[in-house]
């Protein structure tokens, strides 16, 4: 059985005895939803997207979901279904018919089915960057339209009053999830990654949802976990399939859509630079990329292998410690997020956090070398009859 099944149990045990440390009966009905929902959502989401990826994997040659090598950037060496992400939705929007009223998200819903959709052809027949920017572009208008999900303010970044976004709110909260969704679909490059990181993310949100009051969106989050978790199950290195871009971009959506519900509500206690913490390395990764990548005078979108991923690959370092290296740093971010928020940190203690860290990853990717050559120096050394050539292989 993989760990990953056990992420959830400190998440929903936290957010189901929530009548714990409700002062009053409004809070306390706000805030609980029964333990039994969230261990049923945490189940089926699981469940389902675990027997869903199993049928679609022996079905996915005929249906022509297949990812062949092709010797250049992609690192597996054998052919491999793209069907994750597929089960992964399929598991949690189950889930959401099972145990939440399913039309209060229908913004939600049908912008999940219009990412999966699109990204599903894309698995199928690699549809142009236009198209795909034209449906994402209207699933945002779906949760915007129809759920009132927009970014009105950046909080106090600087400590000199709330950053509003005022009469660019639309298009500021089009850019943001647009870059959310192509930032995570960037990280699908190694097993293990997109959702291993992912599943985290949506359990701080989960947290953060808690904190702010927003059971409903806690269980949304549990439910993607559970769905994550049985994905894991094929794709934890050495995978036996993906889960694609129907898979990447659909969880990069939602995972705005987090972002953002938890952070604009009225009176909420979740800064919008905590989100940003959460969503620190799949964002400072692509803005370190895509900027270098226009500095030498390509396009954003060229594709290259200078992901921190491929770096660190590159490195000597194996695939499944470069896989936990990430998800780790990952945790810590987003505990630096959770933490801050119950602490009652100003917006500009995670804004300040945030431009430090995404400061030393920038300034580093420019000293690759000096860095490898004191990894290599590192690999020789011998700690308490440890020898660090193997910890860091």
């Amino acid at each position: 059985m993989t760990p990953f099944y056990f992420i959830p149990i400190p998440l929903f045990a936290l957010a189901s005895y929530g009548t714990l440390f409700a002062e009053t009966k409004a809070e306390e009905a706000v805030l609980t939803v029964p333990f039994t929902q969230y261990t049923g959502g945490y189940l089926t989401a699981l469940l389902m997207s675990y027997m869903m990826i199993m049928f679609l994997a022996s079905h996915a040659e005929k249906l022509g979901f297949i990812d062949h090598p092709d010797g250049k950037r992609k690192i597996h060496t054998v052919a491999k279904p793209l069907i994750g992400g597929i089960g992964i939705i399929t598991g949690v929007l189950i889930a959401m018919l099972f145990f939440m009223p399913f039309m209060q998200h229908i913004g939600l819903i049908v912008a999940m089915l219009m990412i999966l959709t699109i990204g599903a052809i894309d698995d199928r027949h690699d549809v142009s960057f236009k198209i795909r920017f034209l449906v994402q572009t209207g699933a945002t208008t779906s949760i915007m339209y129809f759920g009132g999900t927009v970014l009105h303010s950046f909080g106090n970044l600087l400590g000199f009053g709330a950053i509003e976004t005022g009469v660019l709110a639309l298009p500021v909260t089009l850019f943001c999830v647009i870059g959310v969704i192509n930032a995570v679909n960037m990280t699908d490059g190694l097993d293990g990654l997109a959702g291993g990181t992912s599943l985290v993310a949506f359990s701080a949100f989960g947290m953060l949802a808690w904190l702010n009051n927003q059971p409903e969106l806690t269980y949304i989050s549990i439910a993607f976990v559970g769905a994550l978790a049985g994905f894991l199950r094929f794709n934890w290195h050495p995978s036996k399939l993906f889960m694609g871009d129907a898979g990447s971009m659909s969880i990069g959506f939602v995972l705005a859509f987090f972002a953002i519900e938890v952070t604009q509500k009225t009176g909420t206690v979740v800064s919008p630079a905590a989100a940003l913490l959460v969503l620190a390395l799949p964002i400072s990764d692509t803005i370190t990329v895509m900027t270098k990548r226009v500095l030498k005078g390509h396009s954003p979108f060229h594709p290259d292998k200078t992901h921190l991923h491929h770096v660190i690959k590159a490195m000597g370092v194996n695939h499944r410690k470069v896989v936990v290296v990430i998800i780790s740093a990952t945790v810590i971010s987003s505990s630096l997020a959770v933490i801050g928020t119950l602490m009652h940190a100003p917006d500009y203690f995670f804004f300040v956090t945030y431009l430090f860290c995404f400061t030393l990853y920038f300034a580093a990717s420019y000293k690759l070398r000096t860095i490898y050559r004191y990894l290599i120096i590192l690999r020789q050394q011998k700690i308490f009859n440890i020898e660090l050539g193997e910890l860091l292989r």
